[in-house]
């Protein structure tokens, strides 16, 4: 398994190799074949941000979100299919290798804001791939306990994004006002 400290960078094919299985092993419960997990495996791209460190297949809409949500034991509080991206063609039909990082480093900082300063090769997490995070992370309620993630690269309705938590000891998926800042709230950014 990979480190999960966001400094910390999955050196090596053979790093990544074993994480794609390790999440290949995981997909399976959704019916995902692990060669088309595996097919996924190139390095990670020089040019992204080195806090982009966690490596996550997110499997977009090839699976409806709402049977992956159930998978990753997360209770929506909205129709999931009203979600969408906020740039457009963000989510792929197919899965796909991304790198994101959980949004610690912008706790405090609204969805609006974040979207607005988007630098290199960045762009705002989405829906799709919160809740793989939430599918591959096996520590992401310690994660969600230091802080909630917003998913600023989707959105529901004209002005609102949606967030992953947990409260109460349960995963959560709620949609917040764009210009909601709070410390306890970051958002995810992720490339590929």
């Amino acid at each position: 398994m990979f480190n999960r400290d966001p400094e910390a960078r999955v050196e090596g094919i053979g790093a990544l190799s074993a994480e794609l299985e390790r999440q290949a092993d995981i997909y399976r419960g959704l019916g995902v074949q692990k060669d088309a997990i595996m097919r996924l495996l190139t390095p990670r791209p020089d040019r992204l941000p080195k806090e982009l460190s966690i490596p996550v297949v997110t499997l977009g809409v090839s699976v409806d979100l709402n049977l992956q949500a159930r998978f990753a034991g997360i209770t929506p509080y909205f129709d999931l299919s009203r979600a969408y991206d906020t740039a457009g063609g963000i989510t792929d039909a197919q899965p796909r290798l991304i790198w994101m990082h959980d949004g610690e480093k912008n706790k405090g900082k609204s969805v609006e804001w974040v979207r607005d300063h988007l630098k290199g090769n960045t762009r705002p997490s989405t829906l799709a791939d919160g809740i793989a995070l939430a599918i591959t992370q096996p520590n992401i309620k310690s994660i969600l306990r230091n802080h909630a993630i917003h998913l600023s690269g989707s959105a529901v309705g004209s002005d609102s994004a949606p967030g992953l938590g947990v409260w109460d000891g349960d995963l959560e998926l709620v949609h917040l006002f764009g210009d909601f800042a709070n410390p306890f709230w970051g958002s995810a950014l992720s490339g590929s």
